[in-house]
């Protein structure tokens, strides 16, 4: 094997690596899907919202002044996005002394090891983001508050038509009598009047035991067996699309409703929770107006000589760091993001089950 100089494999070990661990596979992100993307140079994002109205105009007097429109002002909404940062210390890895320690290194296979452990730990360090991520969609979802650790909470203000619990709107599909249906049409309608979706096509996301309630409930049971009407196409899971499940569809009043399933779970103190509460329904357009807004971490402007430094950009910044006094080799990750519900009244979230 060829051999590469200390000095040379150091200067191709920190060349190397960044490229290396931005290939690996992300986790699966479906509600993220539906929060595209937006990088802003800044600390802070803001939004600017006005609400629509569908008014009717009334007949005037031929020759009148006409009837004078007033619009209320756009209210302008500045978030500041948490931030995470997460690191690894690489003079812990068995490989490290090894290929780094030593005069030379005259195995190129060991050298190539030594970058995949790297990137494989700072990939892990960057998951936990992710799935932190993944976590303030699914709130935003089915509460409209963002809870935070170190920092206020952030709330949205979601109506409070936005978030039912059937046990008072009809009942829970635990119940055969129940039509949900009729619930459906509800959430639709809800989309419609207030959301100002001009569709009639939505994407519902059920939790694990709001499906199975659902497909044993005995009031869409006797619908099923309706073969001539086909409203409704449930199917066995059919497509999967980061990590979720399509389920076919389902008629409710004018409305269509696409059935997802989204059988994903993070780890929260030790304890295995889905992204979607088992018990709920989230009903959300096709193509909703939200957007994940990635911001700006803290960086030097200037190196240790002074010198400008530009700063690194995009949803994932990462860092290097020699501490000679404490022998360390850091490598971390940073992010900075918020996912921001611009239509905030483009979601419909129901309570299925107790």
């Amino acid at each position: 094997m060829g051999q590469i100089s200390q000095t040379d494999a150091r200067n191709l070990f920190t060349k190397r690596i960044m490229d290396v661990y931005q290939e690996r596979i992300p986790v699966k992100r479906f509600l993220g899907m539906f929060f595209p993307g937006r990088f802003s140079p800044t600390k802070e994002v803001s939004i600017e919202v006005e609400r629509g109205y569908e008014k009717v105009a009334v007949d005037v007097v031929r020759g009148s002044e006409g009837h004078f429109h007033s619009f209320s002002k756009s209210t302008e909404k500045i978030f500041v996005p948490p931030m995470w940062r997460g690191y690894i210390n690489a003079t812990e890895l068995d490989l490290y002394d090894r290929v780094l320690g030593a005069q030379g290194t005259d195995n190129s296979r060991l050298f190539a090891a030594l970058l995949n452990s790297v990137a494989d730990k700072v990939m892990e360090v960057q998951k936990t983001q992710e799935r932190a991520k993944e976590i303030q969609c699914a709130q935003v979802l089915q509460t409209g508050i963002v809870t935070l650790v170190n920092g206020d909470n952030i709330d949205f203000k979601r109506r409070a038509a936005s978030i039912v619990d059937l046990v008072g709107a009809g009942g829970y599909w635990t119940t055969g009598a129940t039509d949900m249906f009729a619930q459906f049409r509800a959430a639709g309608d809800f989309l419609r009047k207030f959301g100002k979706f001009a569709g009639k096509r939505f994407v519902c996301i059920l939790g694990g035991d709001a499906l199975s309630t659902l497909l044993a409930n005995s009031t869409f049971l006797s619908r099923q067996n309706v073969f001539h009407m086909s409203l409704d196409s449930v199917v066995a899971p059919s497509m999967e699309v980061e990590g979720a499940l399509y389920h076919g569809t389902l008629t409710g009043g004018p409305y269509q409703f696409e059935l997802w399933t989204y059988p994903e779970f993070y780890d929260l103190s030790g304890t295995s929770t889905p992204y979607i509460a088992e018990n709920y329904a989230v009903v959300i357009p096709q193509k909703p107006r939200f957007v994940y807004a990635s911001c700006l971490v803290p960086q030097l402007a200037v190196n240790e000589s002074g010198a400008p430094i530009a700063p690194q950009t995009g949803e994932y910044v990462y860092g290097e760091y020699i501490d000679s006094r404490k022998a360390k080799h850091d490598f971390d990750v940073q992010s900075a993001g918020l996912p921001i519900p611009v239509a905030v009244d483009q979601i419909y979230t129901m309570k299925v089950k107790a």
